[in-house]
Parts: C-alpha cells; structure tokens; sequence
C-alpha cells in the first residue's frame, strides 16, 4: 500500500495515525523457518542485512507476511537514516511492524486495518521490542504531526480504520512529512 501525500492530516475517528519512520519499507515472509525480506520494489533485502532471518523467525507462526519499516537507531535512540546505507548498521537494527497481510496460510487482506493490526499486535506480544516493534496509532493527528515536528521525525502516515489491503497508490491512506525533517534531510543523498 503506497499512501498518497498530502500538506495535512486527515480527522475524525475512522482514521488512525502513524509515525512514519525515516527508513526502508519492506515485507517480510516467514514460510516454515524460511525468511526472506523484500523491499518495496521487490528486491531481496535478506542478504544485506543478516539478522534479519534471526529476528523474524521468532514469531509464533510457521508462515507469515508483515509490512514493515526497517529502521536504525542510533546510540541516543534517534532514527538514523544514513547508518541504514551503511554496512554494519545490524546492531540497532529493527523491524517497525505495521500491518499484517497473511498469517498460518490465511490472507488478512479482505479483513480491515482495524482487525490485522489487532491481530499483529497479539502476534509480537512477547517478543524483543527492541527488534520487531509494533507500530502504535494515535487519535489525534495534530499532536502527532507536532510531536514529529520537534523531534525531527519523517512525518506520520493516516489510514482508515475499515480500508482492506490493496497493492500499491491507495485513496485510504495519506502520508504527511514534516518542515523539520524535510530541513535536516536536505543534500543527504549529493554526490551518491
């Protein structure tokens, strides 16, 4: 699902918001121990980062598809996008958990964001947070958009609560980014 951007936040109580994670979308396939970590335009993302297969094959599940963020902290806990290019970025590695398409051979599509999500959420109940982490959702966008704001995180994504999973550009989902990032971000791919 690829939300649209827009300047400002949805409201009302059919949509939740998201921080939006200043990292690489990806998907991740558990099939009876076998992992395999796709990015969003299908590259396979297992190799370059090996601790992927570890940290998802802790899931209770013999198969599973989860969308995620990956994403680097650095010793501060801050996201840092720039150690994510870089080898040797595994140890503050972790996987932002958002959604949940399939689990034990059972497509979650059909169901609403609402349901997979709760169902994600019971699925990483107990696992290494600082691993696989479940992506929380907040009511009220303004105070997450200024929370982002401050802290000079990417921005925040709001879905609706009843939309179905569907592959790619979505009328359901709307991304926002903030000033603040959009600032500390300038150049940061010159001369690559």
């Amino acid at each position: 699902m690829s939300p649209r951007l827009v300047a400002s936040p949805p409201l009302g109580s059919e949509w939740l918001h998201e921080i939006k994670f200043d990292g690489f979308r990806a998907q991740a396939h558990v099939d009876h121990g076998d992992v395999a970590v796709f990015s969003k335009a299908g590259k396979n993302l297992t190799r370059r980062f090996r601790r992927l297969p570890a940290m998802v094959q802790k899931l209770p599940a013999s198969q599973v598809i989860i969308d995620v963020e990956l994403i680097v902290c650095d010793e501060a806990g801050l996201l840092d996008f720039t150690a994510l290019l870089r080898s040797g970025a595994e140890r503050n590695l972790c996987q932002c958990c958002f959604d949940l398409l399939s689990i034990d051979g059972v497509s979650l599509t059909e169901k609403p964001l609402d349901d997979r999500r709760e169902r994600l959420r019971k699925l990483l109940q107990g696992l290494p947070e600082r691993e696989l982490v479940f992506s929380m959702a907040f009511d009220d966008p303004i105070k997450l958009l200024a929370a982002a704001e401050e802290q000079k995180i990417e921005g925040l994504v709001s879905k609706k609560r009843a939309s179905l999973y569907r592959s790619g550009p979505i009328r359901d989902g709307l991304k926002i980014k903030t000033d603040a990032w959009r600032m500390a971000s300038r150049g940061r791919f010159k001369g690559r």
